[in-house]
């Protein structure tokens, strides 16, 4: 079956952009461009080809399985024309994503790219992901298939490198995080609870649970799945010898 991916964004002139792509592949990164039946818009048109010289204040991504309910947000991000990362995008699945505001705003011109990543939610280990934002404006996305009762580090999606390497000097101030795992991350307590970041000598400094990226329940009582930002009461300083991990306990 299917999975689909739509977006909604809104420009600081008050207009909206529709993005969609009807067949994208769990655990891989793939650009949303322009799309949506009924509307009046060009398709299959990159973000900042489209949209250029506007500026997008907010956007929400929503995940939509065919004939299936078990299709999950993972993360999203914007990229800019030289492959930096500009913005990090809330999303979730069809029980509702809202429209949240972008916690910088990105300007748009060619080369300007939106990209999100799926999951499949299954009693399983998944894909785990966190998005984070840093006090100088700086985002990054942090993901890796999690592995049952191995701490296992979590790497940036661009890079490839740690978040010692990729955040040194930063000081993370929200972040999402999500986990699909219809039985949550240490469903037998052999693993952690939340994703991990500690210093080199082992001190504990982040500890924070994921969401699951869909809805969940039973009898009616449904949670809509989505990505909520987590705002760090004391931002959160990084050391380029910092590690990110995550330990699922199946």
């Amino acid at each position: 079956m299917a999975t689909a991916v739509y977006a909604f964004g809104q420009f600081s002139d008050g207009t909206f952009g529709s993005f969609a792509n009807a067949s994208v592949s769990a655990e891989t990164s793939t650009e949303i461009k322009t799309g949506g039946v009924g509307i009046n818009q060009a398709s299959d048109v990159s973000l900042g080809q489209a949209y250029a010289n506007k500026t997008l204040v907010a956007m929400g991504v929503l995940v939509q399985g065919d004939d299936a309910q078990n299709e999950c947000f993972a993360s999203g991000h914007i990229l800019g024309p030289t492959g930096q990362m500009l913005s990090i995008v809330q999303g979730g699945d069809y029980s509702g994503v809202g429209l949240p505001r972008l916690k910088r705003p990105v300007r748009c011109v060619p080369g300007v790219k939106l990209f999100v990543t799926t999951d499949q939610g299954a009693d399983a280990v998944s894909l785990a992901s966190m998005a984070v934002y840093c006090a100088s404006g700086k985002s990054a996305i942090f993901s890796v298939k999690a592995v049952d009762a191995t701490k296992t580090a979590m790497v940036d999606v661009l890079t490839g490198g740690s978040i010692g390497q990729s955040l040194a000097g930063e000081r993370i101030v929200c972040s999402y995080q999500t986990y699909p795992s219809t039985k949550g991350l240490n469903d037998n307590q052999a693993g952690n609870s939340g994703f991990y970041i500690e210093s080199s000598d082992g001190a504990l400094k982040l500890m924070i649970p994921p969401s699951a990226g869909h809805s969940s329940g039973s009898g009616g009582n449904y949670l809509a799945g989505q990505s909520p930002y987590v705002e760090y009461p004391v931002a959160i300083p990084i050391g380029q010898n910092d590690s990110l991990s995550v330990m699922a306990g199946l």
